[in-house]
């Protein structure tokens, strides 16, 4: 068993009202790790306008955001003793305190700064680091003392388009006893994938990626960067930590790299269009795991004049993702930027 790379592709014939011949064709690409499909479809010229918020945020900024510098020590909850002695957790300006409602039986809210809006060419490699070691630092906490806990995930929902309730830049980090779909999914299949070839399927997926090149970005230190072969959205980037297996072994140097490639994703995106998105990282407390931490990061847009949503009965009910760009380019695009 090793990575494939395995697509098919259908065609729809059909005439325009003149009675000319159309084709059109829809590439079906299988995940490498899972088998889910997902597809690549005709693209219509899609050229997304990066929403500007400057008006929004004057309106919800200070006063009127519990995550802004004037509130947020008074109007936040706090955590039990044995997670954060000060109530909270610190690291920067970054500030980890509980979410007033919980996704999981742990979730801590990260806020990045002070800085109320910040666009996507703003983000700073330390403001990024240090919101995500805060995140690290109270994942640590809860595995100390919660046995049971041990999924844990680092989430980040970036503008409204994404799902993001609050503009203020945050984090959350979910922590449960029972695994996503997606943990789920990548813990079985890697497990069969490692059975079969005694490797760890990650570590393999970056060393595939890397020496092919078709989807290969770029790497900085100790963290790889990669597109998805079978994408979840229009763009599907996967970055990979080769040196870091756990919670305890990702140091602050890890995800300062980590940073540094993450602000040349949002150069691409920026350069088609894009400046919402989601991101989740994936990590394990388990000293023996080998399976590298991983991180993805799709774009969120609306289309059309209506404002449409970009997800439809496709990805919410069949769970198959539909995207407009060919990986491959997508990749070649985001090179530049490394």
């Amino acid at each position: 068993m090793t990575i494939t790379f395995n697509k098919k592709e259908e065609c729809f014939t059909f005439f325009d009202s003149k009675g000319n011949k159309l084709e059109r064709k829809t590439e079906i690409r299988f995940d490498p790790l899972t088998g889910e499909t997902s597809r690549l479809v005709f693209d219509p010229g899609l050229v997304p306008t990066p929403p500007d918020y400057t008006e929004a945020a004057e309106q919800t900024a200070g006063k009127n955001c519990p995550f802004c510098s004037e509130n947020i020590l008074k109007m936040t909850p706090v955590f039990p003793y044995e997670i954060a002695e000060e109530g909270r957790i610190f690291h920067g300006e970054a500030i980890v305190f509980p979410n007033l409602f919980p996704y999981s039986k742990h979730n801590g809210v990260v806020v990045f700064s002070n800085q109320h809006y910040v666009r996507l060419e703003e983000f700073s490699q330390p403001m990024i680091k240090n919101a995500f070691m805060a995140a690290l630092n109270y994942i640590k906490k809860v595995a100390e003392t919660d046995k049971q806990a041990t999924n844990f995930s680092i989430n980040w929902n970036y503008l409204p388009y994404s799902g993001g309730s609050i503009l203020h830049p945050h984090l959350h980090v979910i922590i449960s006893e029972s695994p996503t779909n997606y943990q789920n999914d990548v813990n079985e299949n890697g497990n069969r994938f490692k059975l079969a070839t005694g490797n760890d399927y990650f570590t393999e997926l970056y060393k595939t990626e890397k020496d092919k090149g078709e989807r290969w970005i770029g790497e900085n230190g100790n963290v790889g960067w990669l597109h998805a072969f079978s994408p979840k959205s229009h763009n599907d980037f996967i970055g990979i930590f080769t040196k870091s297996t756990s919670v305890h072994d990702i140091t602050e140097h890890d995800l300062n790299d980590f940073a540094k490639g993450l602000r040349s994703i949002f150069a691409a995106l920026l350069e088609q269009g894009f400046a919402s998105f989601n991101l989740s990282m994936q990590l394990s407390s388990d000293f023996s795991c080998t399976q590298p931490i991983h991180a993805r990061l799709i774009p969120r847009l609306i289309i059309g004049n209506l404002g449409t949503s970009d997800v439809s009965f496709f990805q919410a009910i069949h769970q198959e993702s539909l995207t407009y760009k060919e990986p491959e380019k997508v990749a070649e695009l985001a090179r530049t930027h490394f």
